[in-house]
């Protein structure tokens, strides 16, 4: 049986950067593998804190490209890219993922009730926006007192 969910405006599906023009050009679409109780549908999570390590594919981290990781200095929430999906901008339909509940619930050792969702249509491109951990890039400006400053742009952003 599925759990209908009204989600949060913004929620987040986390790819491989090497999907990302495809997505780009194409947007999301639902998985076409049906493996046991998990339902063909696009993924994503339903949370308005930032990317953690309670977040698919890091909470199992077997499921993690070990070679990407290694690529961005063993930080692992920092190689992946994340599409946010403004749920506004489309009418699909969202539900529980009671397959990824229960099995991070044994992992995390607490409930995540609504955290994981999906939705059984594609998701098209221009309903999502791709954001990154951007840790690289400084911003270097000249302040009112004319002092020089450099800021540090990393945070979880929209990508550009």
């Amino acid at each position: 049986m599925r759990t209908q969910i009204k989600p949060n405006r913004y929620v987040f599906h986390v790819s491989h950067p090497a999907y990302r023009l495809r997505i780009q050009k194409l947007g999301l679409f639902k998985n076409g593998l049906k493996n046991g109780n998990i339902p063909i549908g696009v993924y994503a999570h339903n949370v308005k804190t930032l990317p953690n390590y309670d977040w698919y594919p890091f909470v199992l981290f077997g499921e993690v490209d070990e070679e990407l990781v290694k690529l961005y200095n063993n930080e692992a929430l920092n190689a992946y890219d994340y599409w946010r999906i403004d749920t506004f901008a489309i009418d699909n339909k969202w539900f529980v993922d009671d397959a990824a509940r229960a099995d991070f619930s044994i992992e995390l050792g607490y409930d995540p009730r609504n955290m994981y969702i999906y939705t059984d249509s594609n998701v098209t491109p221009t309903a999502i926006q791709l954001f990154r951990f951007q840790n690289d890039i400084y911003q270097e400006y000249r302040g009112v007192s004319g002092a020089f400053h450099i800021r540090n742009s990393g945070e979880f952003r929209a990508f550009r």
